[in-house]
Parts: structure tokens; C-alpha cells; sequence
């Protein structure tokens, strides 16, 4: 099929595509026939690719013609070089967490945090590194050396250092520190032509590329022609960053090119390299949080604050205050008054502890003595107080975005910048502009920089609320500009902000334009942006929702045809919802992404999306299973293996779906995604035996001394591979001839007491009585686990029953797309178990994915109220037991243990949404030493990681789990999860229990346990 590269899917880029040759035809057979041996990167042309990078951290949608991931700096040139001779637009992207749509737009998107993420070189006080590495990554590597790269944008955790010297991105702290134009020593950059260069001080030799020279020559003689009118024209505003930035690129004689680059959002070339200084650590950081009667008492205190040096200073108005008082994110610093109606959080660091918390002191007293202030929570230094005084922040921008339905932030006018002295009358302006057109908003304010982030809330799915987004945007940007203020101050130009470039710089316009000509004079690079089309002709291309296309629509005041012809948006609608959605649809729950990135997060102690960590592609976040959604509202823009292959890559760990701010349920959808492949392809050969994992198990326990002989041979597992798909790699667990069940049956776990014996002995009635949910892995490979929980469990005094008839909780059917499978489980269990909650009894699991499905997926798959019954009273064994301890009636008559165990928190027991009790319990045993490792998934993911196409991608989740595990004196593992504890030994190579099976031992219950840890018991039981 055949692309015309002037073809494209929003009216707001026509204007830049004019410059194109209307001829040029975009063949993706061609150019990757072209590019074969040039270009050792991927080149991805299918729809469905293209729809996953058609949104960033914006309300916009723009579908690339082509997505690129280079494997470096040569391949980038290569493609560049490609481009330019064929007159194909190119955008670079990193994370994609820019607000302003910087790097959206009909081109090849050239996406550069995949692969060029290497730090290059550290010095004493700079350091060399490529575009795709993210600002925590690059600083968690610098305070190894006592060193940190200074600005601090609130995406930290995921915007690349390539993204933060496109936007010339700042942060809070900008008071102190300024922009990333500030660090920047040198470049490395490919120019439009393909030609790479270095310039700065990234240059090892007096020698310069020919493109180079040309561009340099050019654009001195440009700053030299019009130097006073640069002078003259500089922005009232002292944090300014719209346009280029030509104030500090003549230096003399010289030509400062990097000056040009950064903050040029990919117009004048690619990075591919950048240098950087870095600045020490702080020897001491004091945090205060201060409260306001009103917006304006706030702000105006805040002139105050600048004589104490701080680094930075936020202002969180009411809105976000109300949130935290919702959320209780407050009561870790007091509960936050509702008389108060702004507050100041202030930062201050210095070369000791003792002098930040001077300041911050100092401060306080000057404030007291001439404004009405609340103090909030008082100056502190420790790390605990300054994270749960930043908590505030955070969690209050989070609220925000947790709103379910209707009205919901949306970020269009946040980037406002004033002089300090005009805050006051903007804040003024801005609310009256808001009332007009029937609005309210949240307010952030960087109130040292005169940096106003206004978040309306708007509900993008009404077309009357869609329609005020341009008026409001004309009215505040107006505003901004007539009290000498910018439109761009930290997030970029982009879509969002290049209508109003040329109003707000004036005689600098000419001069904008002319740069854009020396540096990229077909217009290529990332056209459109700083120096964009008319504003007056078209309008935004806002996401629609449920649809993949764009809604194209002219601004009222435009009478003019547009001159190339505008598709018709098409909605198709969704497939008949497999899964119980009662409060939302899959199409409103992938409305609800906003886009922001955070998902890509790698921070520690996170755990969102273990497979985007192990293979860092867009495909696999869950940003991109939301944008499937919107894609596939075509049913002709992907082919259905192109669907699963991305929802496979969704593990259904649900971390993203707890920690992602919006709260949106990307697991649930990508359920939906599967289990519409599955009703209309049925299930590949490999899936059909995951799914039936229950049935193969009972079968192979009951012939357990063939099946694990066979299980031992190398040969077998090769054709276990080739007929199943599960990698003959794996060490798969033996099955046990006496599986659980027969030996509940052999103990009479299996006859449930009746009435007469209760009325024999009626104090029968008060003790505590469970009912035993046996999962598979306990059931046929492992029964020395459900023993022992029976044992512990029986040692507190609780009647234990195990349902005779039960059956696997169905997990194995429903990760695959299986729904029908998964659902027929559930209804005979919830049959069983409800009758067994109503006569008292509590469900207890010893797997976490098996309390998960009983009590969180079950109510996806039925809706009665037996299901939700059985859901309230299902607990995990190690939460249990906890309950009992806190209520005095767990005994702790423990043999002392000499052991070190390392203890990992399984995702599926994070997704129970309560505090994991092993380590607690643990810790209970005199001698027993327990390192938590709570630092990722161990990347098993339930039988995900049993396939052979899974296999690498798995083991390299669990790097971070595998290095705990390895950590000098860790003897044993432990947890909850059976195939985590598959994971761990395979990772680790040192044995790993369920930790019911240490209590039970120290309880000296089942000593055989000690074969398990190949020791006997003498060896592990102290004196």
C-alpha cells in the first residue's frame, strides 16, 4: 500500500507539508528494500505500531506515517541521510511525555529511548551521554560519584535527556539552577542532510563537517544583522524558553550553535550525544510547607521568600489541597484545614543540614511577622519529613488525574510564564477567563519563576466543553504575552503553543524563520513546530474518543476551505464486553490515559510494567495497550496477530493498574483484547495447554514417576518445546504421586463437620474455621506447602476444611484470552465457597494469584452477589495469620532459626491492596534474618514466563529480584508466589519455600521441611 507523504491525518500541519513535493510517494516496501544494509534498526510501517505513537503526555492525536528505533548513531544519520534525498518529514521522540505534542506529527517517528541509552563517560563534573537516557537513570549513576545533573522536571523518572534538551526543560528548582541550556558543554547532532558533527565542547578537533561550516557561516551573519533587534525584543519574563533561543547564541565572534539547539524541539537537527555539567550533591536539603488563607496571601508572601535562597518554591492551590484531604495523603504532616485555601511548599539546600534548616527557619519567623500563615508541616531535614512533605505534591497532582468520569485535567494553557510582579493580575485574568466560559482548574505555581501550570478540567468526550479549548487558549496566551509574559516556560512549544510564537516574539519572527531555513531548509525536521502554520486557518488535532481517527474541525472564526481534502471521521463500535464492566466500558477505561509516560517509569520500588523494564519498547506499556483500544475501533487497522502480540505483552501483574495515577485498568482491557482473539481464532496450541494447566497436572501427578522422569531428559523437554511451546530452558517442578487432596482425604480434612457434633460441643461454634482454596501447584507439584499450612494453622486453633470438589481458580484460562474456561471455574467454585461463607467460614488461599481471582477477578467474570460475598471473605494465608497476630491469638512458640532469608513480594500480593504480612511473620522466629526484596517482578508472571518466546525477556525482568537473591548472606528465598519461587531458584540458584513452610518448621511441626533446604534440622535449629 502506498503512503502519500502529503497525506496527512490533521489539517493543522498542512500548512508545513506545502514546502513537501506533492509527488513524493511514501512506499514502505521501497524504502526498507532502500534502507537494507544502511539501516540496522527497525522500521515498523503497520498501523498498529503507528497508533501506538500517535499520543504523547498532550490531549493530541496524529498518527506517524512510520516508526523508527536505530540501534545508534549511525543508524540515525543513515535514516536522516535517507529522508533528506527523499523529501520524507522526520521527528525525533524520546519518552513521549511532552505536554505540548512536540513530538507528534505525520512523519517518521524516530524513536531514540530504545537503544541509544548508554552513559558514555563520567568526569569529575560533567558527564557524556546518549538521548535515550532517562534523567533518573542519569543521576542515579551520578550520586554513585557525589554528583547530580541539576534540573529537575517533575517527569523525571521517565523523560530522556535527549526529550530535556529538545524542550530545554527546567523543573522547581529552575531558581537556582535555570534550564538544561544552562549544563549543556557539547553535542553530538545529525543535521538534516544525514551529515553527523559534534559541536561544543563535545568536538575533539579543530576540524569541522562542510554542513557544519555552512550553517555556522549562515547564522553568524543572521545574529550580526539583527543583534539589537534581539537585544530589544528579549522577554519580560525571566524564565522564557518559547522559540529559539537567540539571546546567548552571539558570543563575540563566536557562534555558539548548542545555545540553538537546545530547546529547538528537534527543528534544527538530532542529538545524538550531549555533555553535560554536573553540579554536587546537596550536603544538606530542608523541606517546609506553609499554609494560606487565599491564592493571592500566598503569592504575595511568597516575595519574601527570595532573600533566603532557596531553591525552589511550589504553590499548590485549594483544588490540589482538597485532594490530599480525600485521598488522607495529608495526615502524614496533620491533617490540612479547609480554612486553608493555598499553600507553599519551600526547598532549601546548602552545604550543611543545619544551614538549609536555618534558612527554611528564618524564613518562617519573616513570614509570621507580616502574613496570616498556617504552618503546616514545620522545617525538616530528615529523608522521611521531605518525603512525605513532597508527598503532598505528588499525590495531589495524582488525584487529579485518578478522576474517573467527566471533567478531568487537561493540559493546554499550563505552561504560562509571567514576571513575578504580574502573578497576582494573571491569577486574576486567568480565573475570570475560566468563569466566562463556565470552568474551574487546579493551579501549580513555580512562584519564584513566575511559572503558572493551569490545569482546567474539562470533559474531552463533551463536544460543548471540547469546543471552549481554543477560546480559552486565545484568551489566557493573550493575557500572558500583553503582561510581557511567554507562552512556553518549561513544557515545550510543540502543537500546543506554536500558534502564538510569532504574537509573543514579534520582530523576532523574521529571524525564527530565517533559522529554520539555514538549519533545515525543506522543512523536514519535525515540521510544524516554533515556526508552524498560520493558527488562524486550522484547528487542534484533539484525541476523539474511541476513535483512532482525529476529529478535524475549523476554528469558528475561519471561513477558509482547506486545500487539501479532509477524511471523515468513522467509529466503529466495540465488540460485546467479554468481562462484568459495571461502572465504565473498555473504550471509556482507555479514554481515561492520559498519556503522560509515567508508566515507563524504571525507578526502584515501583513495579509498573515488568516487560517495558526488561525490553524498554513502547509496545509493551501500558500508555500503548490504551492506544491499542483507540486503534482498534478500525477492525481494518490491525491484524489480529499484531493484536495479540501486543496484549501479550501485558503479564496481568496489575501494577500498572494500581499505580498508575489515572487508575486506568489496562489489564482488564487487555483481557478484553485476548478473550475477543480467543472467541474468534480459539486458542494456539501452547495457550490451549497453558489453560487446561489443571487437568494436565492431575494427570501427570497421577503417573508423577514417569511423567518427572521424562521431565529430567533433555530430549524430552526439547520436544515438550516443539509440541507446547514451553522452553525446554525451564526446570518445570515435579509432580507428587500423593497430591494434596489424597492426603487431605487420608487426614479427613475433606468431611466437613456437622451440626451433631456441633451441638455435642457447642464451643465448637466460636473457633475460627477455614476453608482451605487448594491451587493447582500446591495440589499436584508441591503438597508439603498445603500441609504445612494445614499444620500452622491447626496450631492456632483453627478448624481447617478442604473442599473436596474444588477446582482450579481458573488464572492459566483467563491470562490467555480463555473467558469462557475461566468463567466455568468460577462458577463452580463461587458455588462451593458460597455456601461454606454464609455457614462462617473464611476462604483462605496460600496463593496469592488464587486470593487475587477469588476476590478481585471473579467480579469481572460474574456479577451476583454470591460472587462478591465470596470475594469479602477471601483472604491470603499469610494475611491471616497477620490477623491473628494483631488480634493476640497467633502463638509464637518458634524454635530458633539461624537463617538469612531473602524474602520477594510477589505483584499479584501487592495487587491484593494490603500490606504484605511474610516478612512481618517472619522476623517472629528467634535467629531468622529477613531481607525484603520488594525491587520489581521476578518476571515469571504466572505461565507467561513458561514459553520459550518468553523465555529470555523473563529472566531479564528478574535481574533486579536475582541480584537481591545474590546479595552476600542471603542463604534461602521465600515467597508467597509458586512460580516467583521457580523464578528465584532458577535466577539465583539457592533454594526457595513458601514462607509457611519456614513457620511451620520453626513451629517444629514438619521437620521433613529440612530436607528441602538440604540440611537437617540439627543443623538449623540453635541451642
Amino acid at each position: 500500500m502506498l503512503y502519500p507523504v502529503t497525506r496527512c491525518p490533521s489539517p493543522v500541519f498542512r500548512s508545513a507539508t506545502r514546502s513537501w513535493h506533492l509527488n513524493t510517494v511514501f512506499d514502505p516496501q521501497q524504502i526498507t528494500d532502500d534502507l537494507r544494509g544502511e539501516f540496522r534498526g527497525v522500521l515498523h510501517f503497520d498501523a498498529l505500531t503507528r497508533g501506538l505513537y500517535s499520543t504523547d503526555a498532550s490531549p493530541f492525536q496524529v498518527t506517524p506515517l512510520a516508526v523508527a528505533i536505530p540501534e545508534d548513531a549511525a543508524d540515525v544519520a543513515a535514516l536522516v541521510r535517507y529522508c533528506f534525498n527523499h523529501n520524507i518529514p522526520i521527528i525525533p521522540r524520546g519518552a513521549g511525555t511532552g505536554l505540548a505534542g512536540e513530538s507528534l506529527g505525520p512523519a517518521i517517528l524516530l524513536d531514540l529511548s530504545v537503544r541509544l541509552k548508554q552513559i558514555l563517560k563520567i568526569t569529575a563534573d560533567t558527564v557524556t551521554a546518549e538521548p535515550g537516557v532517562t534523567c533518573a537513570a542519569l543521576n542515579a549513576e551520578l550520586a554513585k560519584h557525589g554528583r547530580r545533573f541539576a534540573p529537575d522536571p517533575a517527569s523525571a523518572a521517565t523523560c530522556t535527556i535527549g526529550g530535556m534538551v529538545a524542550t530545554n526543560a527546567s523543573g522547581s528548582n529552575a531558581f537556582r539552577y535555570g534550564y538544561t541550556q544552562d549544563h549543556v558543554l557539547g553535542l553530538d547532532v545529525v543535521w538534516d542532510s544525514g551529515t553527523a558533527d559534534s559541536i561544543g565542547e563535545l568536538k575533539t578537533n579543530g576540524e569541522q563537517a562542510e554542513r557544519t561550516q555552512a550553517i555556522t557561516t549562515a547564522t553568524s551573519t543572521l545574529l550580526r544583522a539583527h543583534v539589537e533587534t534581539i537585544a530589544r525584543n528579549a522577554a519580560r519574563a525571566k524564565f522564557d524558553r518559547c522559540g529559539y533561543q537567540l539571546h546567548n547564541a552571539l558570543m563575540g565572534e563566536q557562534t555558539n550553535l548548542t545555545k540553538l539547539l537546545v530547546g529547538s524541539e528537534g527543528t534544527l537537527g538530532i542529538v545524538t550525544a550531549v555533555r553535560l555539567r554536573t553540579v554536587p550533591l546537596p550536603g544538606g536539603t530542608c523541606l517546609t510547607l506553609l499554609g494560606f488563607p487565599t491564592l493571592d496571601a500566598a503569592v504575595r508572601a511568597s516575595r519574601d521568600i527570595r532573600q533566603f535562597d532557596p531553591v525552589g518554591c511550589d504553590l499548590l492551590d485549594r483544588r490540589l489541597l482538597s485532594i490530599t484531604r480525600r485521598t488522607g495523603t495529608g495526615e502524614g504532616v496533620g491533617q490540612i484545614p479547609t480554612s486553608v485555601g493555598a499553600a507553599l511548599m519551600i526547598k532549601f539546600e546548602a552545604n550543611t543540614e543545619r544551614e538549609a534548616a536555618e534558612r527554611a527557619w528564618g524564613l518562617v519567623e519573616k513570614l509570621r511577622q507580616s502574613h496570616l500563615l498556617l504552618i503546616l508541616a514545620e522545617p525538616t531535614r530528615s529523608p522521611e519529613g521531605i518525603a512525605r512533605v513532597q508527598g503532598i505534591r505528588e499525590a495531589a497532582v495524582a488525584g487529579l488525574y485518578a478522576l474517573s468520569r467527566g471533567p478531568r485535567p487537561v493540559a493546554f494553557i499550563e505552561d504560562v510564564g509571567v514576571p513575578v510582579d504580574a502573578l497576582p493580575e494573571f491569577l486574576g485574568g486567568v480565573q475570570s477567563i475560566l468563569k466566562r466560559s463556565e470552568l474551574s482548574a487546579s493551579f501549580l505555581i513555580h512562584t519564584l519563576l513566575g511559572q503558572v501550570h493551569t490545569r482546567p478540567l474539562i470533559d474531552l468526550e463533551n463536544p460543548t466543553d471540547r469546543a471552549k479549548l481554543w477560546p480559552v487558549a486565545e484568551s489566557v496566551h493573550a493575557l500572558a504575552i500583553s503582561l510581557g509574559g511567554t507562552v512556553s516556560t518549561q513544557h515545550g512549544t510543540g502543537i500546543a503553543r506554536t500558534p502564538w510564537v510569532e504574537r509573543q516574539v514579534g520582530p523576532l519572527y523574521p529571524v525564527f524563520r530565517e533559522i529554520k531555513r539555514i538549519f533545515d531548509p525543506k522543512n523536514l525536521l519535525n515540521p510544524g513546530k516554533i515556526v508552524g502554520p498560520d493558527p488562524s486557518r486550522e484547528a487542534w488535532p484533539l484525541r476523539m474518543a474511541g476513535s483512532g481517527m482525529l476529529e478535524v474541525k475549523e476554528r469558528p472564526e475561519s471561513k477558509t476551505t482547506p486545500e487539501i481534502p479532509v477524511p471523515t471521521p468513522t467509529t466503529h463500535p466495540l465488540p460485546t464486553p467479554f468481562l462484568v464492566w459495571k461502572d465504565s466500558s473498555p473504550t471509556e477505561e482507555a479514554t481515561r490515559c492520559s498519556g503522560c509516560g509515567d508508566c515507563r517509569t524504571k525507578t526502584p520500588g515501583k513495579r509498573m510494567c515488568p516487560i517495558f523494564r526488561a525490553t524498554g519498547e513502547e509496545a509493551a506499556t501500558p500508555r500503548a495497550k490504551a492506544n491499542l483500544l483507540r486503534v482498534l475501533v478500525d477492525p481494518n487497522a490491525a491484524t489480529h496477530e499484531e493484536v495479540k502480540a501486543v496484549a501479550g505483552l501485558c503479564v496481568n501483574c496489575k501494577m500498572c493498574r494500581d499505580e498508575c495515577d489515572a487508575r486506568v485498568n489496562i489489564p482488564k482491557l487487555m483481557l478484553e483484547a485476548k478473550a475477543a482473539y480467543h472467541a474468534e481464532h480459539g486458542l494456539d496450541r501452547s495457550d490451549w495447554i497453558l489453560a487446561r494447566m489443571e487437568s494436565l497436572a492431575a494427570l501427570g501427578s497421577n503417573f508423577a514417576p514417569i511423567v518427572n522422569g521424562l521431565l529430567s531428559r533433555r530430549s524430552f523437554r526439547w520436544i515438550l518445546e516443539k509440541l507446547t511451546g514451553i522452553s525446554r530452558q525451564r526446570r518445570l517442578p515435579a509432580f507428587a504421586l500423593r497430591n494434596f487432596f489424597r492426603w487431605a482425604r487420608g487426614q479427613g480434612l475433606t468431611r466437613k463437620p456437622g451440626e451433631a457434633l456441633l451441638t455435642r460441643f457447642p464451643t465448637t461454634r466460636s473457633r475460627l474455621r477455614v476453608a482451605f482454596f487448594v491451587d493447582v501447584f500446591v495440589g499436584y507439584n508441591d503438597p508439603l506447602i498445603g500441609r504445612a499450612a494445614v499444620a500452622v494453622l491447626q496450631h492456632q486453633g483453627v478448624e481447617v476444611y478442604v473442599p473436596p470438589r474444588q477446582a482450579g481458580c481458573g488464572i492459566a484460562a483467563l491470562a490467555v484470552g480463555d473467558v469462557d474456561a475461566a468463567r466455568e471455574a468460577a462458577v463452580h467454585n463461587v458455588r462451593l465457597f458460597a455456601d461454606l461463607v454464609r455457614e462462617g467460614y473464611r476462604i483462605v488461599c496460600s496463593e496469592p494469584t488464587a486470593a487475587l481471582m477469588l476476590s478481585q477477578d471473579y467480579r469481572d467474570l460474574l456479577d451476583d452477589a454470591d460472587t462478591a460475598n465470596l470475594a469479602a471473605n477471601t483472604v491470603e494465608l499469610t494475611a491471616y495469620l497477620e490477623e491473628l497476630h494483631t488480634s493476640g491469638r497467633l502463638r509464637t512458640d518458634f524454635q530458633p532459626l539461624n537463617l538469612t532469608l531473602g524474602h520477594h513480594i510477589p505483584c499479584h500480593m501487592k495487587a491484593l491492596r494490603r500490606q504484605p504480612a511474610s516478612p512481618k511473620l517472619l522476623s517472629l522466629i528467634p535467629g531468622m534474618r529477613v531481607h525484603t526484596i520488594d525491587v520489581g517482578c521476578s518476571g515469571m508472571a504466572g505461565t507467561w514466563g513458561l514459553k520459550a518466546a518468553n523465555y529470555a525477556t523473563s529472566l531479564a525482568a528478574g535481574v533486579p529480584v536475582f541480584a537481591e537473591m545474590n546479595r552476600p548472606g542471603v542463604l534461602f528465598g521465600s515467597s508467597e508466589c509458586s512460580t516467583c519461587r521457580m523464578q528465584m531458584q532458577e535466577g539465583s540458584g539457592k533454594r526457595t519455600l513458601h514462607p509457611i513452610e519456614y513457620l511451620a518448621y520453626a513451629y517444629g511441626l514438619l521437620p521433613e521441611i529440612g530436607n528441602k533446604l538440604n540440611k537437617p534440622l540439627g543443623d538449623l535449629v540453635s541451642d
